[in-house]
């Protein structure tokens, strides 16, 4: 019998529009095997389902095609539910971006229904989310990163600007912006709802190159190709608009692909990648970023649902994003109720050899 995913995109967060093109991408390519359900969470946090033969554009009206309304249901027989009837599916593939979507809010929802979602576990959501939880982890296991500093009154950084100014929660390169003091970057978290639930400050460092990697560990621990982004703008950073807008949206954006890297340079990566992989339980594909400075690698963060599911960074290496996809979908039918058996549902104690010895 076929089984049926539903894919969730949508979601209350900045990331929404984003996280619908994802969710409409994911849904045609595995429609090559399963029976689909588009399960659509709103802004308001709403959850309809939708056809599967929407376009982006046909969410601007919602009028058209919000017709069926979902239910939730915690009762004996939880649920989705459409009207009196449960809404039936084997596995749902997250596909939203940010806020409560990436941060372990859908994932503790999926789990406390009794679904199987593919993607991180909550408390790698967690991590990967928190800029600076994140920062504070791999600082302590003594992986290479930048100094960070939470924008907060009468606390100054140990270190000078210019800045890079980041939303402590959120991702997309929304909210990052370049300033040139501390006081520039207290006034603007005071006055932009992007930094609500708090924001960050890191050294600016100019002639810097972003170098990004996706990461999976299931069929078995394996890495893409490294990407170097080319960034377009005027103040050295890969924005939304690289990511998004400018050349068709994220996989058509301008690239090194494979990066133009030394050996030595790729190494050093990799050893970082299996040193991140002994903390951090990676589920579905992750983008892990770098960024290089001079002659140093310092690990950025990780983003654990990238757009388009970072299928586009596999592409050289004969992995179909249907084979990816598919892989995600394996794992998650792996996947038991943490709270029902008390098991590790985020921090992976791995060794380093295993993993290397995994990838030969």
């Amino acid at each position: 019998m076929t089984d049926t995913l539903a894919v969730i995109f949508g979601g209350p967060s900045d990331e929404h529009d984003i996280s619908i093109l994802t969710g409409l991408q994911s849904s045609r390519i595995l429609s090559n095997k399963y029976n689909i359900l588009n399960i659509y969470w709103t802004k308001d946090n709403k959850w309809y389902l939708v056809d599967q033969n929407l376009e982006s554009i046909d969410f601007l009206d919602g009028d058209k095609i919000l017709k069926k309304e979902l239910t939730i249901k915690y009762d004996s027989i939880p649920g989705f539910y459409l009207k009196r009837k449960k809404v039936e599916f084997n596995i749902a593939v997250n596909a939203c971006h940010g806020g409560p979507g990436e941060d372990g809010t859908l994932q503790s929802f999926l789990t406390l229904l009794g679904i199987k979602y593919t993607g991180p576990t909550l408390t790698t959501s967690q991590i990967g989310m928190d800029k600076y939880i994140f920062f504070t982890l791999m600082k302590e296991m003594g992986i290479s990163v930048l100094e960070k500093h939470l924008v907060i009154q009468n606390s100054n950084p140990k270190f000078d600007g210019p800045y890079i100014l980041k939303p402590r929660f959120g991702g997309s390169s929304i909210g990052v912006e370049v300033v040139e003091d501390y006081n520039t970057a207290l006034k603007l978290t005071e006055n932009s709802k992007l930094y609500t639930q708090g924001a960050t400050v890191e050294k600016f460092l100019e002639n810097s190159e972003d170098l990004l990697v996706g990461v999976r560990t299931y069929p078995q621990v394996d890495f893409s190709e490294i990407e170097k982004p080319i960034r377009t703008n005027n103040y050295d950073l890969f924005s939304y608009n690289d990511k998004y807008l400018d050349n068709g949206g994220l996989e058509g954006s301008k690239r090194e692909l494979p990066a133009n890297i030394d050996k030595k340079t790729e190494k050093i990566i990799k050893d970082i990648l299996f040193k991140f992989l002994e903390i951090i339980e990676i589920k579905g594909i992750s983008r892990v970023d770098f960024l290089m400075h001079e002659e140093e690698i310092y690990l950025n963060e990780v983003n654990t649902i990238p757009g388009s599911h970072a299928l586009y960074l596999w592409q050289n290496i004969g992995k179909s994003k249907f084979d990816l996809l598919n892989d995600m979908v394996d794992e998650a039918k792996l996947n038991t109720n943490y709270w029902s058996t008390g098991g590790s549902d985020g921090i992976a104690l791995k060794s380093a050899k295993d993993i290397q010895s995994k990838l030969g």
